[in-house]
């Protein structure tokens, strides 16, 4: 039997298939993520007097991210949805008795998981970094009322102290370390007299305490002596504490791919280990592409050569199963990335290569039965 190719209107009747449950489940999950954040951040709310036009602001401008992340699994909804319903109707076996293949069938679907895949990754550079940290202003800062203690410009973080300022290149929360920090010590006339390099300052509870100290002495005509401090102070009084630095730090999702590279950069050139932000820049890349694989599998368990009537039940058990093994894989070689235990590209692509390769092996495999 030779093998026929769907026409241009079958092509659009299987895309408004899907496209139905797809805008549906895309509403359904991002809603649900919406109250989830909601009943988490209730006490906080109602503590800091937060129910009003701020809040709303704050779930609006969180919408971005919230698609950005949803639309995997709607993508994995829908085309589930959409074949049990094709399958059930007996037109899935219609196609095939008129010798349209099962790779013809996939792909219109796959083609459109493609096309919602470079809208992801579009919608993340654009819209998603700059809605996020605004978010997140207005919730730390508006409704919660801490004090800004400095800022995030220039790939750096700047903050006052009490005897001037001082610059860092990044802050780790999981050590609660400063790295890379320019110390700038002023006199009362304004004028600059000391700067001192440190490699890094550790909280230790209650204090910072500094390692690896270089001093540049600036004398009252202008000359600049380095030098070694023959000691070192036990604490430094930097003005924060980590609950501070907490909102000066960037989240991944807060950076565009130029400016989350360019900021690694920016740590390679200073000796500073860039740490997870490796990780979190192949995910960039490799989250966006979860689109198609979703869909891939979710073709492969329901193009069978001898289709099933599958139930709507069936289907949202296997989009449930599906869509959590996949992030429980994401989260456990994300970590092993960030820990340095794989390589960072591997910890992001490590769930895609394994539900590729499982999307291809199920539906090679119905090719054979």
């Amino acid at each position: 039997m030779s093998y026929r190719h769907l026409s241009p209107t079958t092509n659009r009747f299987l895309l408004l298939r899907f496209f139905e449950p797809f805008f549906l489940s895309l509403v359904g999950f991002a809603g649900i993520y919406l109250l989830a954040d909601l009943f988490d951040r209730f006490d906080d709310l109602m503590r800091h007097h937060g129910f009003g036009w701020l809040a709303v602001e704050y779930f609006a401008l969180k919408l971005p991210l919230i698609v950005s992340q949803m639309l995997p699994v709607a993508c994995l909804a829908a085309a589930l949805l959409s074949l049990s319903m094709l399958n059930r109707t007996g037109e899935i076996l219609a196609f095939q008795a008129l010798g349209v293949s099962r790779a013809a069938l996939a792909i219109p679907l796959l083609s459109i998981g493609l096309v919602v895949s470079l809208a992801d990754f579009g919608l993340s550079e654009t819209i998603v970094p700059h809605a996020t940290r605004r978010a997140r202003y207005i919730y730390m800062v508006k409704i919660k009322k801490w004090h800004l203690v400095g800022v995030f410009a220039n790939r750096s973080i700047w903050i006052r102290t009490r005897n001037g300022f001082l610059s860092a290149d990044r802050y780790d929360q999981v050590q609660h370390a400063l790295e890379g920090i320019t110390l700038f010590e002023i006199d009362p006339g304004f004028r600059l007299k000391d700067v001192k390099l440190l490699k890094r300052a550790v909280w230790t509870g209650h204090s910072w305490r500094p390692e690896g100290v270089t001093e540049l002495r600036i004398s009252g005509d202008g000359t600049v002596a380095y030098q070694k401090p023959s000691s070192l102070p036990d604490s430094l009084a930097l003005g924060a504490t980590p609950s501070d630095l907490n909102l000066l730090r960037r989240d991944p999702e807060e950076f565009s791919l130029t400016e989350l590279t360019r900021y690694i950069r920016n740590l390679q050139r200073k000796g500073i280990d860039p740490g997870g932000y490796l990780v979190d820049r192949w995910l960039k890349f490799a989250m966006p592409l979860s689109c198609v694989i979703m869909i891939a599998l979710a073709l492969a368990l329901n193009l069978d050569p001898a289709p099933r009537n599958a139930s709507l039940g069936r289907s949202f058990v296997l989009g449930i199963g599906i869509g959590f093994s996949y992030w429980l894989v994401l989260g456990f070689t994300a970590s092993f990335g960030r820990a340095n235990i794989i390589a960072p590209w591997l910890g992001a692509w490590a769930p895609n290569l394994i539900f590729t390769a499982l999307a291809l092996s199920l539906f090679l495999f119905g090719e054979e039965r």
